[in-house]
């Protein structure tokens, strides 16, 4: 989801000029020792924030870069374009920098001396409310990525202001830049709602049209329902606060967002129908899967190219599995809701030709071959959402079969928890295959393979066989495109077997 700036709203903060002088008593106020200083000044009348970038310099060269991406997009995004007026101060005198590409600016500097860095980028900002992602509004210092960086964000006393770091309000501090710009911003009079799950604050920062109308007290009961049960899954919180940040239109409309470490950004309908607590389910069991569930590429990030790694199948689609499972296990939806998502997958891949000739690996690997080079946030040829939720069905399914109901899919989920956990680095590309052998034995090895490593149809029949259902189709009416409509339903006599390894696998399992 990438923000762009709309109309304009009130102003609420008048424009600050760029005056030098201004400049070099900024710098020389926010230097903390080795800290990268970000200060940010939202300016509503022109949808746009001012960031001011200070630090102490440690070469004689500073270069400083826009990312190309955002992590959880995997889409080029351009965010070069949308900046404007980039300044330099070094020790207080005003340099011309050079660019070598669109997102890179260097200037010549001193050791130990002071870099100021000042630019426009873009800010939503409507009926009062302000919102900027990180990724596209933050520069980063080239090699000094692990560094902490400081965040003070200039507002009236009265505003909210709502980001999943750590601070007091207006002041804010991340360990490094990934963690500063994995945090997005919610400011100004926001609507809010609060709970606390396993000890900790969760926040709703609600915007958009439809901000005013919708029924938050419903809206939080799902969000709390939705952490209550993936925190007991996992034993836990890995987050010291955590902010729901919704941007909301009137209506029914589906939905889509972009996870964080401690926060998730989600557009969709004030309706909240019945695929909301999906969707919610599904961004916040990323603060797992893909946050810190991990492989390697995703974290310590290169910002200047898209990333390759053929688990996305995994990070995107299983996490899918895992959140419509979960919801059904611990009873907040039914069999139908949870049948119906699975038909719905099997539907629309065995509609997709490319099934043929793509695998799993490949639609996560080449994901950024598509769209002339600059990628998309669903696959090359094929879902990963579709088809990595289907093979962690028919994973869980076999394990759970293999076992006699001892181990499943939880079991590879929490073996990759263990290795990543803890800010350790990301699993390398043939782990998941590696577990599933621990966890299951040699077969799954040859299993992995002919799943996700080969284009086909999945076994997602047979798999749900072995609990006793089926899939059914039913004809429509005559069209110009003609879908069939698939549902799940049991067979006519399933067998005792079939039903024990049905209740397991819909059952909450005990770890």
């Amino acid at each position: 989801m990438i923000y762009v700036p709309k109309q304009q709203g009130n102003p609420m903060i008048q424009p600050r000029t760029r005056a030098l002088g201004l400049l070099i008593l900024i710098a020389a106020a926010s230097i903390c020792s080795a800290d990268i200083s970000y200060q940010v000044t939202p300016l509503p009348a022109k949808s746009r924030v001012e960031v001011i970038i200070t630090l102490n310099a440690t070469s004689d060269t500073t270069v400083l870069q826009i990312p190309t991406w955002m992590p959880g997009f995997y889409v080029l995004g351009d965010y070069s374009k949308n900046l404007s007026d980039v300044a330099f101060l070094v020790d207080g005198k005003s340099v011309n920098p050079t660019s070598p590409d669109n997102h890179t600016w260097s200037v010549n500097s001193v050791k130990g001396k002071p870099v100021t860095v000042s630019y426009s980028a873009p800010f939503e900002f409507t009926n009062s409310i302000g919102h900027y992602s990180g990724a596209p509004t933050y520069m980063y210092v080239v090699g000094r990525e692990r560094e902490k960086c400081r965040l003070h964000i200039n507002g009236p006393k009265e505003w909210s202001i709502d980001v999943g770091l750590e601070g007091s309000k207006f002041d804010y501090t991340a360990p490094t830049y990934d963690v500063l710009a994995d945090n997005s911003v919610t400011v100004g009079e926001v609507r809010e709602a609060s709970y606390v799950t396993v000890g900790k604050v969760h926040t709703l920062a609600v915007r958009g049209s439809a901000a005013k109308t919708v029924d938050i007290d419903k809206l939080r009961a799902i969000c709390e329902t939705v952490s209550q049960i993936e925190t007991d899954f996992f034993g836990g919180a890995p987050y010291a606060k955590y902010v729901w940040q919704f941007s909301l239109h009137s209506g029914r409309g589906g939905g889509s967002g972009i996870e964080h470490l401690s926060s998730t950004e989600i557009g969709m309908g004030s309706d909240l129908g019945g695929g909301t607590v999906g969707l919610l389910a599904h961004e916040f069991f990323h603060l797992w899967n893909v946050k810190r569930i991990r492989s390697k590429v995703l974290g310590p990030f290169d910002y200047t190219q898209l990333p390759k790694t053929g688990a996305l199948w995994w990070l995107e689609g299983v996490t899918d599995y895992f959140a419509q499972s979960l919801l059904r296990r611990y009873g907040a939806t039914t069999d139908e809701q949870f049948f119906g998502d699975i038909a719905g997958d099997f539907r629309n891949l065995s509609s997709r030709a490319e099934r043929l000739q793509v695998s799993p690996y490949d639609s996560s690997y080449r994901v950024g071959e598509t769209n002339g080079g600059r990628g998309n946030s669903d696959g090359f040829g094929i879902s990963y959402y579709e088809c990595g939720l289907l093979i962690g069905l028919c994973l869980d399914i076999d394990l759970l079969k293999a076992s006699d109901g001892a181990r499943s899919l939880d079991d590879v989920e929490f073996a990759l928890w263990r290795m990543c956990r803890n800010d350790k680095p990301g699993f390398e590309e043939d782990e998941i295959r590696k577990q599933l052998i621990v966890a299951g034995g040699p077969r799954f090895g040859e299993i992995y393979d002919n799943l996700v490593m080969k284009p086909g149809d999945l076994p997602v029949a047979e798999a749900i066989a072995a609990v006793g259902l089926q899939i059914e189709t039913t004809p429509t009416a005559p069209s110009s495109k003609p879908r069939p409509r698939l549902s799940i339903r049991s067979v006519a006599s399933p067998t005792d077997a079939q039903l024990r390894l049905r209740s397991i696998w819909l059952g909450k399992r005990k770890h």
